[in-house]
């Protein structure tokens, strides 16, 4: 692999931090309490738990297979044949986890900014804009991911500010929904959290000791899942429980309860914010699908399958909401990234060291 594509650890911090945060920090504490009530934070810090294993599967699987992506050892690992399959039925879920992050994205810009700008307009400057980061090394995209981290921090101080009026009672009795309602909620959950497995790309540019890297991608998440975490826990205490139960994007309603001397419209300012790191989001994600399509098709270089990404992504998300039906598109989602993100890097995993031990004893007879 050419050394100027390579990324250090620290960016590697970033990337993987960057994919997770998106478009779920607004809704998620809703979509949780429709589940789990004021319990809902104990969900997502059960989903956060579940990840550190699959995290832990994509890190062993890009040992065993270093300088490689999922699509370059999947092939490897379960036959050419079986694994053109899986890789093609991968880059599917791709392109539907970016269909669904422009699909969000527009529902939340529509609603709140942009009322009347038309849904394909809204959708293809957001597409567009991303398609031109990808066609840029991974380097070069851990670079620009990196420069905007900072901007974390003034979403926390914006948040951090509804600690000035809230009621902690709100979040009592913890508990009370019940241990299967808490595990339920935590499948919505893992939705939100979805990025930890960019690592299956961006590993195999990455320098460094092995255990390094594992390190840097697990406290990503745990940094990500507590965010997420903190945001959830403000917005229950912040709103009694029949509030929130009708506002579904409970952090901006929240903010926008909050003015200053020279800042009207908080919610605006932080969503100006969000927008970049939705951005950032479907960057990662567009880059993992430009490469499975380069792996598919044979191509020189992901460059030449940015632009058809990008295209097709925006063009499925640009179907009117009366002839697309979001919530079933988000739910068909869901399930395919608790599979496809989730528990295939675990099962690739158990195939590929069965694999390898049969091997070996091959080798020894």
């Amino acid at each position: 692999m050419n050394s100027s594509h390579t990324i250090t650890h620290r960016q590697l911090f970033f990337i993987i931090t960057q994919s997770q945060i998106g478009v779920g920090v607004l809704s998620l504490p809703y979509t949780l309490f429709a589940k789990a009530k004021t319990d809902g934070w104990i969900s997502l810090l059960l989903a956060g738990l579940f990840i550190q294993v699959s995290i832990l599967a994509i890190w062993k699987l890009c040992e065993m297979y270093p300088k490689q992506t999922i699509f370059d050892f999947m092939p490897k690992i379960v036959g050419t044949k079986l694994g053109v399959v899986l890789n093609t039925l991968f880059v599917v879920h791709l392109f539907s986890v970016c269909v669904v992050i422009l699909i969000l994205y527009n529902s939340i810009v529509s609603k709140w900014i942009f009322f009347h700008t038309p849904r394909l307009v809204v959708i293809s400057i957001l597409a567009l804009t991303c398609v031109y980061c990808i066609t840029c090394t991974a380097r070069e995209i851990a670079r620009f991911l990196m420069l905007v981290s900072p901007l974390l921090i003034v979403l926390f101080i914006f948040v951090a500010y509804a600690y000035t009026d809230v009621h902690l009672l709100y979040a009592f009795p913890v508990g009370a929904s019940g241990i299967k309602t808490i595990f339920s909620g935590s499948s919505d959950a893992l939705i939100s959290l979805l990025g930890f497995d960019t690592a299956l790309v961006f590993l195999a540019y990455t320098q460094g000791r092995s255990n390094s890297k594992l390190k840097v991608i697990s406290y990503a998440s745990l940094c990500v899942t507590l965010l997420y975490c903190f945001v959830t826990f403000t917005t229950y205490i912040f709103f009694n429980p029949v509030e929130i139960a009708i506002v579904p994007e409970p952090v901006l309603y929240m903010l926008k309860a909050f003015s200053f001397k020279i800042l009207e419209r908080t919610d605006l300012i932080f969503l100006s914010i969000w927008i970049v790191f939705v951005t950032t989001s479907l960057i990662s994600y567009l880059f993992f699908t430009a490469k499975g399509v380069q792996s598919l098709f044979k191509l020189k270089h992901h460059k030449s399958a940015a632009p058809y990404v990008g295209i097709i992504c925006a063009l499925i998300a640009s179907i009117p909401a009366s002839k697309l039906d979001v919530q079933l598109w988000s739910k068909l989602i869901g399930m395919s990234a608790l599979y496809c993100s989730a528990l295939f890097p675990i099962f690739l995993l158990l195939i590929a060291v069965i694999r390898k031990k049969k091997d070996k004893g091959a080798v020894s007879t």
